[in-house]
């Protein structure tokens, strides 16, 4: 059996890198820069104020100024600002030239045709080139693009980036006992959740997901699937059949497509009977999940989405913390690294949720987060801390 960490080392040392296309920002969300991105002027590319108020020179202040000119943002000055003056000038709007402070309006007062004020070391000026200098890197490569890069990306005028390709991603699942929902279930059949979670993390990973149905269990049905899901695809997730069972036939299946599996089972729970293969002749890849559909979500997620984020160059981590239990965790076999279903409670500590096992899918739906419970671990009381690790 492998250790976690070795099968997610061999695995990501395992990903090839995608190719790079350029797009617009309208379709940025969520894909992986592939170049830096410099600023190509400075930010704020002039000095603005930061307030409504008054743009004069602060030695005048006490003194009484008059009023040249109303500067709303958007229009450039029209006077320079000397001694006795100023101009009244609204937030986001350019700084008039000789004005070194904006005196608000909230501490102005006019007098005979005169703005009085009193001096203030606060400036309330946005200088030109405080947030970032023209040519600086404005983002790294690898950053997986969310709506407040895109702000900072348009903020600096870009409307094109590169970044890497999505991939093509093949979903297959197994087992007579499976129907599709929607359908009319003989006795004895369930439903099939695994291919929807699988399609859903692969989308929501970079990749663009196709799904090829469920193959009988029988050896030639599995590898005709399988053939047919590898190609159009690069990496194809196959749910069930990969234990040591009669009817688990996906081992074979790879083995007679040709494929080199690197592991086959994970010092890990839920979802031990994790297998990766690779072809060495076609630079693809087949990841066999277990059947049970809360070990296919979690080997998805633990497993899965750092593969595609690797293989699109993505600088992630997972999201992670370590928070004091609120209650208590037992377990009888401490073997394997453990993951348990979380909430997270407003005052900041973790709460285990009742589960029934790695079939027990609405104790996941309730879940924030994964608790993780480290080999040789049967049982941690309350108040203290374990490793969650977040959904989103």
């Amino acid at each position: 059996m492998t250790d976690f960490h070795v099968a997610l080392k061999t695995l990501l040392d395992s990903a090839p890198r995608a190719g790079t296309e350029q797009i617009s920002l309208t379709g940025a969300c969520d894909r992986v820069l592939a170049q830096d991105v410099l600023t190509p002027e400075d930010m704020p590319p002039f000095s603005k104020s930061a307030m409504d108020g008054y743009a004069c020179r602060s030695e005048d202040i006490s003194e009484g100024m008059r009023m040249l000119e109303m500067i709303p943002a958007g229009r450039r000055p029209r006077h320079t600002i000397i001694p006795g003056t100023c101009s009244k000038i609204m937030t986001g709007a350019m700084i008039p030239e000789g004005a070194d402070t904006v005196l608000i309006v909230e501490k102005a007062t006019i007098r005979d045709g005169l703005v009085y004020g009193t001096p203030s070391a606060v400036t309330n000026i946005m200088v030109q080139g405080e947030d970032l200098k023209k040519g600086d890197r404005v983002m790294e490569k690898g950053t997986v693009l969310r709506p407040q890069h895109l702000a900072l990306l348009a903020a600096c005028g870009i409307d094109l980036v590169t970044v890497s390709q999505k991939i093509p991603v093949g979903i297959l699942s197994t087992g007579n006992e499976l129907a599709e929902p929607g359908q009319v279930t003989e006795s004895g059949k369930i439903f099939n959740s695994n291919a929807w979670s699988l399609m859903a993390m692969a989308s929501g990973s970079g990749g663009i997901p196709s799904y090829y149905g469920i193959a009988s269990d029988t050896l030639e049905d599995t590898r005709c699937k399988l053939s047919r899901a590898l190609e159009n695809n690069w990496v194809v997730l196959i749910s069930g059949g990969v234990s040591e069972g009669d009817y688990d036939h996906v081992p074979a299946a790879i083995r007679e497509l040709g494929f080199e599996i690197l592991f086959d089972r994970v010092r890990v729970q839920p979802g031990k009977p994790t297998t990766f293969a690779v072809s060495r002749e076609t630079g693809k890849y087949i990841f066999g999940l277990p059947g049970n559909p809360v070990s296919s979500f979690v080997q998805c997620l633990l497993m899965v989405k750092p593969f595609l984020s690797a293989m699109q160059g993505a600088r992630t981590e997972p999201v992670a913390a370590r928070l004091p239990l609120k209650g208590h965790f037992r377990r009888r076999n401490s073997g394997r690294m453990a993951h348990i279903p979380l909430r997270i409670n407003p005052e900041g500590t973790c709460t285990p949720l009742p589960y029934n096992g790695s079939a027990h899918l609405a104790s996941l739906a309730s879940a924030h987060a994964l608790g993780r419970i480290p080999v040789g671990i049967d049982r941690i009381e309350e108040g203290e801390t374990i490793e969650v690790l977040f959904f989103y």
